[in-house]
């Protein structure tokens, strides 16, 4: 053979995996593509550590009878599947994918070091094709398109507020200081401050700038429709909501609060009461306030269907109640039954 030709055998070679290159780098850009203006899950469910998130017809969780391992299920809680086990919470759901913070557990096994450290994770909904976004902690996330806005702790930096490029996998600083992401409306982030006011914030997130809102005294703000749902710090942490279009504010409830929930027409919150304390529900208008169960509970996570609970001393039993409709209070029996016999097929 030609020295000649030996050239042109070479360039061809590495001009045929440079284009392979290309095509998988576009391939798997489309593959890690999420609709535009997807948002991963609800600020009420993030704010509560996003247990579950509903997404095209079926619901993911973290199962407390399970090491809180990552499972799927219709809404009305049948058809219930184990997907991975890893330990996960803030679970997002966007195209394809579920995004959520993951810890390796005593039952994590058979993928290596893919889940050696806790991290950012990326995964089909079908339960293949685990991938660590960042193993970095990166807590209190939220998935907007193509990019997750989420708290994120080096040991050189603390903790700040960035955002990932799920498609590029590229983590970009935002803000050299923490803020709970949680609540995205409308491309934006709302938010209360957390160092030397409590004001509500805005974060553009096409333009990247911070704004204030309104110089309230607030906590984990929940925007929807015209009103921004909120804990009243100044008054004891009742429950308010501010209308952003005529600058009002209206009193919901005049108990200490300590979680909640807005879904719909509803708000679940538990009540702080040293007495009597309790989730209830009310109307997000305040009206038809009602005991839901006495108790001190957490991790109020609202579904189409249900919302579940758990209590604050202790993970288990996890809790359901209708989202809407008589709130008959019952143990989530399929998830333990579903570890059950998850276990009984290793």
């Amino acid at each position: 053979m030609s020295k000649s030709s030996k050239h042109i055998i070479f360039f061809a070679t590495v001009f045929l995996l440079i284009a392979l290159i290309i095509v998988y780098a576009i391939l798997h850009g489309k593959m890690t593509a999420v609709p535009e203006g997807t948002i991963g899950n609800t600020p009420g469910n993030l704010n509560n550590h996003g247990r579950f998130v509903e997404s095209d017809g079926m619901v993911y969780f973290s199962n407390p009878y399970d090491n809180n391992t990552l499972y799927s299920m219709k809404p009305d809680g049948s058809n219930i599947k184990k997907l991975n086990d890893m330990s996960v919470e803030f679970l997002n759901a966007g195209g394809k994918y579920l995004f959520f913070y993951g810890e390796p557990n005593s039952s994590t096994s058979g993928i290596g070091s893919v889940v050696s450290k806790p991290g950012m994770y990326k995964i089909d909904k079908t339960g293949n094709h685990l991938s660590a976004l960042t193993k970095d902690i990166s807590r209190d996330m939220v998935l907007y398109g193509n990019n997750i806005y989420y708290q994120h702790y080096t040991y050189t930096a603390g903790t700040t507020f960035a955002k990932m490029d799920i498609s590029k996998h590229e983590s970009t600083e935002l803000l050299p200081y923490m803020i709970n992401p949680s609540c995205m409306y409308d491309g934006s982030i709302y938010y209360n401050g957390m160092y030397n006011d409590h004001y509500l914030y805005r974060f553009d997130t096409a333009a990247e700038t911070e704004t204030v809102v309104w110089e309230g005294d607030i906590w984990n703000p929940i925007y929807d429709g015209n009103f921004v749902y909120y804990m009243d710090i100044q008054n004891d942490y009742r429950m308010c909501r501010y209308n952003i279009s005529t600058n009002t504010v209206e009193i919901l409830n005049n108990e200490r609060t300590d979680f909640f929930n807005v879904y719909g027409n509803y708000i679940f919150y538990q009540v702080s009461d040293p007495t009597s304390p309790a989730l209830k529900r009310m109307n997000t208008d305040g009206t038809n306030q009602i005991t839901v169960m006495g108790g001190i509970f957490k991790n109020i996570n609202c579904t189409s269907t249900y919302t579940y609970f758990q209590d604050t001393l202790a993970d288990l039993p996890l809790y359901r109640v209708p989202t809407s409709g008589d709130p008959y209070v019952q143990e989530f029996t399929g998830a333990r039954d579903a570890m059950l016999e998850n276990l009984k097929s290793k």
